[in-house]
């Protein structure tokens, strides 16, 4: 762990060699050696406290494909090479077992009152478990793999449908659908927002980033909507989609929607002026570093937009900032971030697992309603 300290490391620092630095690289690192300050019931011990490092070989480079793990060993004796090629079902615990152990991890499944291991019963026949019966946590008997894999399994999804679920979603998570559907889902909300005539309207929807074509195929080939695709990848439609068009065009001469091969950026704006003062919407569903490109596009133009954001890109974007300073380099900050972009910016979720959060403006007008420190509801007002 590396934490930050006034005149030696930021937080800007620090958030740098975690992306530059890797597990198996070999570095120099300059610092000091102190001792740590005794503590009764502690043993004592040594902190190095961190100035610079530098990568002088990345693991990578020299282990194409394979993982880093500081258990392997090619000096393994003859007790650990038997313990590897024993059989990964063992119930029997070593004595520094932590299945026992009080439940501190928050992604930690547990079977008859032990931690069980993710590694073992995530895989088929406990394979990726390197530890095998040397492992600290739960594998249970061999001959009860199947039906504890099974427990596990339904235990960790409903943990994941848990994790997934965002601070003021009121949805269940346990009812939410498959992201698979999630496109299917978003346009079904665009549809019931707006209207299938106020989004036809002009050129029709803009869909930014969604290179596999799940948006045109949801309001164009399923519903008539006109609908262009911009993202600088070609369209990749899957199987059941190449389908849906073949069909179309079959039954209503309806072909795929055009695409432009291009970024959201202002050159492509004012190349297809067009385009973008005819549409009726911006939307992205997912759409990664195009994310603020289109709220800041629609905001331009003075056109409503809808989006889906989910990943941050802060590697991309280390110079975003909320008004108030604070980083946006967690989904939390970057919904903040995009938000105090225009206040009738609005808020919804949509029933689908993972990030479901939409991001709105329909109406210029609107005021947006935030919750001030004592809890109260207060309006905030357009500007």
């Amino acid at each position: 762990m590396i934490r930050a300290q006034e005149g030696v490391l930021d937080v800007a620092a620090i958030r740098q060699i975690n992306w530059d630095v890797h597990l198996g690289d070999l570095v120099t690192a300059h610092g000091v050696l102190q001792r740590k300050r005794h503590e009764p019931g502690h043993p004592d011990g040594w902190l190095f406290v961190l100035h610079t490092i530098r990568v002088d070989e990345l693991w990578s480079l020299h282990h194409e494909g394979t993982v880093f793990s500081y258990t392997d060993s090619g000096a393994a004796s003859s007790t650990e090479a038997a313990a590897s090629a024993a059989v990964k079902g063992s119930w029997v615990l070593p004595p520094s077992s932590k299945a026992g152990a009080t439940n501190k991890y928050t992604n930690m499944v547990v079977l008859d009152g032990f931690n069980a291991c993710k590694y073992y019963f995530s895989s088929s026949g406990g394979a990726n478990c390197l530890r095998g019966e040397q492992c600290h946590f739960w594998h249970g008997r061999p001959e009860d793999f199947k039906e504890n894999r099974r427990r596990w399994m339904a235990k960790r999804l409903e943990q994941r449908a848990k994790a997934a679920h965002l601070a003021g979603d009121s949805g269940d998570p346990h009812s939410k659908i498959d992201k698979a559907q999630r496109s299917r889902i978003f346009c079904d909300w665009l549809v019931e927002s707006l209207g299938e005539e106020r989004l036809a309207r002009g050129t029709g929807v803009i869909d930014v980033a969604g290179g596999k074509g799940d948006i045109p195929i949801q309001l164009w080939i399923q519903r008539g909507i006109p609908t262009t695709l911009i993202d600088p990848r070609p369209m990749k439609l899957g199987k059941y989609n190449r389908k849906l068009v073949a069909k179309a065009e079959a039954v209503k001469g309806r072909k795929m929607s055009p695409q432009l091969l291009r970024c959201l950026d202002a050159e492509t704006l004012k190349l297809h002026t067009e385009l973008f003062a005819d549409c009726s919407v911006l939307v992205g569903m997912h759409p990664d570093e195009a994310t603020e490109a289109i709220v800041d596009a629609a905001l331009t133009l003075g056109k409503p937009f809808a989006i889906v954001p989910c990943c941050v890109m802060s590697r991309v974007f280390p110079d975003r900032k909320c008004r108030d300073g604070t980083p946006v380099d967690t989904y939390e900050t970057f919904v903040r971030y995009l938000l105090e972009k225009h206040p009738s910016v609005q808020r919804a979720f949509l029933p689908f697992a993972g990030r479901n959060k939409v991001l709105y403006l329909f109406d210029y007008d609107t005021k947006r309603e935030e919750q001030d420190a004592n809890g109260k509801s207060v309006e905030i007002a357009s500007t």
